[in-house]
């Protein structure tokens, strides 16, 4: 799969959770970090102080619920370079259920 996903003022909540279903199902092992940054950033979250191979992020919308406290995180492989990636298996158990819950709660609080 080529990780390309254009983000510009056009781009809707509706077109970033089609887009995160879409890379759910498909058939790879790591994602770019990179790749995914930009879609977590387009969704207001901010990467926050972590420590060894975690990063981490922040999003005000969490914070009601007590298994993020506000927080989210990914392990990253390091592959030398500037090219971080993460495990598919990391992507679908920690990172994608937070990215629709900001997406759910977005939509609720009509926030774009």
């Amino acid at each position: 799969m080529k990780f390309k996903f254009k983000i510009d003022e056009n781009t809707t909540l509706d077109d970033v959770q089609a887009h995160l279903d879409a890379l759910w199902s498909t058939n790879v092992k790591e994602i770019p970090l990179n790749y995914l940054r930009r879609i977590i950033e387009f969704l207001g979250a901010i990467q926050v102080q972590a420590t060894g191979s975690i990063v981490r992020f922040k999003h005000p919308l969490l914070e009601k619920y007590p298994q993020y406290l506000g927080f989210f995180s990914i392990h990253k492989i390091h592959k030398g370079g500037d090219k971080d990636e993460v495990r598919m298996v990391d992507f679908k158990k920690y990172l994608y259920p937070a990215l629709i819950l900001i997406i759910e709660e977005k939509k609720k609080s009509n926030i774009e």
